[in-house]
């Protein structure tokens, strides 16, 4: 039986602060050692130098825990508070030591990188994803540590391995060894802290804390509580030591009911018990977090509740119970609630995440898996290892047994209209790589026109993918992944890390942004200037570049009396054919791991960060205005409610963007009014309509500006900025107006 755990939201809160306050301490003494290494080790290869990250930390780095909390991962390589997100360019900790030994790099590819972003064709911080990953936790789960390296010692006795295979092979065991250490010293820790405690409850965590993590994650985990302490304990120690960010945290009600219905058979947990527990789990990310103080963000963490199973079976049980009613209870700003749905859900499932969106929690991101599944497939992937995807981060798609770049470089589609409209100046900016546009403003008729502009689209998407595929071949060199590698059972069959493809599926996926806006200028252009004749080209472009300053009323009609996208039918079915075209442009390359680019329509927030350097647009946008969102209309596009963009999906085919297509869902209702069945109408409308993601935003206009004018007494309201929530009073100004602007009253 369990010790009969009670969970304390206030008390392990104020612990955390307390510890974060001082944190990170000084790790330049592990930092030293790391660089005696390597001056005493010249020809060390990327993965030996790995395991003196690892090494290191399991010897020298401080292990913290938090009496009022059962689970064990803190562990003080120097990494900020905030940080389970991005880690290149290389951030605090020794984490990213071995990046920061390649400067040249680092520099070489933000100087490049920066350039674009300067002109606003894309927005790319890192070379590959280096935040939303998953590490699969379940393999820890089935095999411990101990099995993994057992499974890597019989691959190293066959004798069809190169001797960098055998390194790689050599080198992940040595991490799984240093692991177990560092969870020998969770155990330890406990134990000193036992000799002192005096806290009835503390006792209780401290005393679990002991026992068990000289067993989890060495050995396969047997129990509810143990499962719990692995999956969290992979995920963390891959934040803090590999290098990279790692934003799921699990397809939690899947992967944990069997350990909970095994528990309540042998009598070792009450449903009230296991409550506590999950309580507790999903308040770790809030509390390693300082949302709550002047952090304009969240994090990119994330849980994923419902779906499927691998042969199919609906998930809907009592961890997903569990789950949602910690939200409800403590009202949690993070992780993000990803929800899975499909017409074979029960209602009570729908009412239950419909509660949570009426509240106004905001937290909550629906994937539609009778259209990401199929999405999937088409790529190739098999139906079982489909039905397990996850997403991360904000709303990004990821197979278990998938290593997906998706969420590393945002491409402005307007910008690259643009390409087409002004090819002297663009033709200008891209000399520096040699890329050219063709020339559209010519064509003789809209079908020409169109042609030119799509194989702009294609030509300049095979223009980034070859740089990304240039500059990601370098992950393998400056930050081979081994604890990431371990999680992945093909990566110990087929000997290679993550970096160089030993995943069952690589995959890219470039977010864009701006489509609606894109659809809305294309449908005016083959309006105004070559059906109805309103405009001339030289007019309309000579009045976009001049942001429409002596041309009101052309920009009045643009807006105003072109039909426009999720709102007219005619409109509405160009933007699909518009969004097929994208989809075969943003697809199909190869990518330097052995898989390819897959199309993908979301955003984060580009769309606003593009909007000062995107000038006027087609369809009567003016300079500094945002841009469309995912898969959303254009932001001035009027009369747009739940029923024309619920409409509007049944157009599309999502199927075509297996990286997502994102709708946000802006709703002006209040949390005092929660109307669950209203919104799992909304969801169930969603799946049928052939939606992929959708986001819900459910707050009121005159709420958010009482909030900005009284922020001291509205500290409790989070919104849905983007991909990720936030507590509204921490964002800045002018973030705050952008989410005022697009909510309705």
């Amino acid at each position: 039986m369990m010790a009969g755990y009670r969970f304390n939201k206030e008390e392990y809160f104020k612990e955390t602060k307390a510890v974060y306050s001082n944190y990170p301490t000084d790790v330049s003494r592990m930092e030293k050692e790391l660089d005696r290494l390597q001056k005493e080790n010249p020809k060390a290869s990327s993965f030996q130098k790995k395991t003196w990250i690892y090494r290191t930390a399991a010897r020298d780095a401080e292990v913290i825990l938090f009496p009022s909390s059962p689970f064990y991962a803190e562990i003080d390589t120097g990494r900020e508070q905030n940080s389970v997100t991005a880690s290149f360019p290389p951030q605090p900790g020794i984490g990213c030591w071995l990046m920061k030994q390649y400067p040249d790099f680092v520099d070489g590819y933000g100087e490049w990188s920066g350039y674009y972003g300067k002109y606003g064709v894309m927005n790319g911080p890192q070379f590959m994803d280096a935040a939303h990953h998953y590490a699969n936790c379940e393999t820890i789960l089935k095999y411990g540590l101990s099995g993994i390296i057992r499974h890597a010692r019989m691959r190293l006795e066959e004798k069809d391995l190169t001797d960098h295979q055998q390194d790689f092979l050599k080198c992940m065991i040595d991490v799984c060894r240093s692991l177990q250490r560092i969870s020998e010293r969770f155990a330890e820790k406990a134990e000193e802290m036992l000799k002192t405690e005096h806290d009835e409850e503390h006792v209780k965590a401290l005393k679990m804390i002991a026992v068990t993590a000289r067993r989890i994650p060495s050995e396969p985990a047997e129990t509810f509580y143990e499962a719990m302490c692995a999956i969290w304990f992979t995920r963390e120690m891959c934040n803090a030591l590999d290098g990279l960010g790692f934003a799921v945290i699990g397809h939690l009600d899947r992967i944990l009911i069997s350990y909970y219905e095994r528990d309540l058979k042998n009598n070792r947990i009450t449903p009230d018990e296991a409550q506590e527990l999950v309580d507790c789990f999903v308040s770790m990310t809030d509390a390693r977090w300082n949302l709550e103080a002047d952090l304009p963000g969240g994090t990119n963490a994330d849980i994923i509740i419902g779906g499927c199973d691998k042969n199919g079976n609906i998930v809907y049980n009592d961890i997903s119970r569990m789950i949602i009613n910690s939200y409800k209870k403590y009202h949690f700003a993070n992780p993000k609630l990803q929800v899975r749905i499909s017409a074979k859900h029960p209602d009570e499932f729908l009412m239950q995440v419909g509660e949570l969106a009426g509240m106004g929690l905001n937290v909550l991101s629906v994937f539609n898996d009778d259209v990401i599944i199929p999405a999937n497939q088409k790529q190739g992937k098999s139906l079982e290892d489909c039905r397990l995807y996850v997403a991360g981060g904000c709303q990004e798609i990821c197979l278990s047994n998938e290593v997906n770049s998706r969420a590393y470089t945002y491409l402005n589609l307007v910008q690259m209209l643009n390409g087409s409209l002004y090819p002297e100046y663009w033709n200008d900016v891209f000399k520096r790589d040699g890329f050219k546009f063709i020339p559209a403003a010519n064509a003789s008729d809209f079908e020409e026109f169109y042609h030119i502009v799509i194989e702009n689209y294609r030509n300049e998407l095979n223009f980034f993918v070859k740089k990304y595929n240039e500059y990601g071949s370098w992950w393998k060199i400056i930050n081979p992944s081994l604890f990431f590698s371990a999680t992945m059972p093909s990566c110990t069959e087929t000997a290679k890390d993550v970096s160089e493809g030993g995943a069952v599926y690589n995959t890219d996926n470039f977010a864009a942004a701006g489509a609606g806006t894109v659809i809305d200028s294309l449908y005016a252009i083959k309006k105004a200037v070559y059906e109805d004749k309103i405009t001339t080209f030289g007019h309309l472009l000579k009045a976009m570049k001049e942001d429409f300053r002596d041309d009101e009323i052309l920009r009045q009609y643009l807006l105003h009396k072109v039909p426009k996208f999720c709102k007219d039918k005619d409109a509405t079915e160009f933007g699909k054919k518009v969004m097929d075209d994208l989809a075969e442009c943003l697809g199909g390359q190869a990518n330097y791991r052995g898989g390819k680019f897959e199309p993908s329509l979301f955003a984060f927030y580009s769309y606003n960060w593009f909007k000062n350097v995107t000038i006027a647009t087609a369809d009567g946008r003016k300079s500094e205005s945002a841009l469309s969102r995912g898969v959303n209309p254009s932001e001035s596009t009027e009369n747009i409610n739940i029923a024309a963009l619920l409409d509007a999906i049944k157009t599309m085919d999502y199927t075509k963007y297996p990286g997502g297509a994102v709708i946000y869902m802006d709703i002006p209702l209040m949390y005092k009014t929660p109307q669950p069945s209203l919104f799992a109408s909304v969801m169930r409308a969603f799946c049928e309509n052939g939606g992929s993601i959708m986001d819900f935003n459910v707050i009121s206009r005159n709420a958010l500006l009482e909030a900005q004018k009284n922020p001291e007494t509205h500290k409790n309201i989070v919104v849905r900025v983007c991909g990720y929530s936030a507590y509204f009073h921490t964002l800045t100004a002018e973030m705050q107006n952008e989410v005022i602007q697009r909510t309705q009253r």
